[in-house]
Order: structure tokens, then sequence, then C-alpha cells
């Protein structure tokens, strides 16, 4: 557990210093977009799912833009949900499903349901994605549905 709060406070540290942006800067051509979305929202914590990378490169996300927008708030806080367009190419994608807590102490303390996985996936011009999951003590899964909510890129099963 020390090891993911670890892990995820150098990642949002890092990704103040700067993000991949995926679509270039004065890019005018097809692109596609992936959501970040939440579930089970309680008082002190939610479930959330990201795209954490793209082709191992770190990209705006929900944990941290969910962090920074609530910070000093204690045990409050309200879902931050980042959209970003990405480019309809094959890439590899880092999707992650994690239990978000307001707090330091929280995440310390707080369980552990993670799960991450890479997909190799191209997206559809104009289509509209979102990172799904579940986080359970007997197992958590993360997945990628279309705008239909139909899977695309990993399954429930994985």
């Amino acid at each position: 557990m020390k090891n993911l709060v670890l892990a995820l406070l150098v990642s949002m540290i890092a990704g103040c210093a700067g993000v991949y942006e995926p679509v270039p800067k004065g890019y005018g051509g097809a692109t596609a977009e992936i959501s970040d979305s939440y579930t089970n929202l309680r008082s002190t914590s939610a479930h959330y799912f990201i795209l954490d990378k793209i082709d191992d490169k770190d990209v705006a996300q929900s944990w941290g833009q969910t962090r920074q927008a609530n910070y000093g708030q204690g045990f409050r806080f309200t879902p931050s949900m980042v959209t970003r367009k990405v480019l309809p190419e094959r890439q590899k994608l880092t999707l992650k499903g994690l239990v978000f807590f307001p707090t330091d102490a929280q995440a310390l303390f707080g369980n552990d349901m993670s799960v991450d996985r890479d997909i190799i996936f191209t997206p559809k011009a104009g289509e509209k994605y979102t990172v799904k999951g579940t986080l359970g003590k007997t197992g958590s899964k993360v997945w990628l549905e279309d705008s239909a909510g139909k899977v695309v890129g990993g399954d429930e099963g994985s």
C-alpha cells in the first residue's frame, strides 16, 4: 500500500513538471477522445478509472487533477474528470483503476484494490471512449468502452 501511495505521489509531482500531449500543438486532423470515470462515490473516497499513459508517457489524468482541484479541503472532495483528445492511430494505452482518497493519511491506511493493464488500441476518429472498471477485494478489472458502451480495449474478464 505504501508503494502505491509513493508511486502516485511521484506521478503527481512528475505530472506538475509536464505531461505528454497526445495531440501535437497545431494539429488540425482527426482525433478521438478518451475520458476517465469514477464510481462508488462516498464522502471520503471514490473508485477512479483512468488513462494513465500513452506509449509509456504520462498523460493528464483525473487522480492528479482531483487532488489539485480539492487541495486544502481535508476529507471533502469533488471528482474532477479528465477528457483528452488522442490521435486515431495504433498506440499502447495504460489503463488504471484505483481508490481515490482526498488525503495522504487515508491513502496510507485505505484499501488497495488497484489494477492496471496495457492495451494496444487504435481509436476511431470522432469516437468518444471511456475508461471503466470495477474494484473489489476479490478482484479488480479495468477496460475501455466506446460511446455505445461496447468494450473495445480489453474485456471485463481480464
